[in-house]
């Protein structure tokens, strides 16, 4: 069951290593890269998610966003994890407007990658854990 939770730090983790590359150089592909590689983390967290709860493992975003809206609408403490809207504002930010469009405001998705996918991951993990 972790399989997806480890998949998710790896990506994580190689979001953060081209972050630092894209400081260095400012090259803007690793920056979209970064992101990609971030969105990559919070779907793959999304798994996790929707795994430790009994769920069946969508293949696509909207199934995965679907999923964890349910997860949501009956179960309290993962509502209160705003989890759904993490995972809709990595979807827009890093994903469409980033990876596929080019537009990546720097300081926003740097704070992105380096913040809020942390935090997401951690609360999902979290979750699976029982520590909610």
């Amino acid at each position: 069951m972790e399989r997806y939770i480890e998949d998710a730090w790896a990506l994580y983790n190689h979001a953060v290593g081209e972050l630092e590359d894209w400081r260095r150089s400012r090259g803007s592909i690793l920056l979209r890269d970064a992101a990609e590689k971030a969105w990559g983390a919070v779907t793959q967290g999304a798994n996790e998610l929707l795994e430790s709860q009994g769920r069946v493992v969508p293949s696509g975003t909207n199934e995965r966003r679907d999923g964890i809206r349910a997860l949501e609408r009956g179960d309290r403490r993962i509502r209160s994890l705003g989890l759904y809207r993490q995972f809709a504002t990595a979807e827009l930010i890093l994903h469409r407007d980033c990876f596929y469009d080019g537009q990546c405001p720097p300081e926003l998705v740097a704070d992105f990658v380096s913040d809020d996918v942390r935090e997401y991951l951690g609360d999902i993990s979290g979750v699976g854990n029982g520590r909610t």
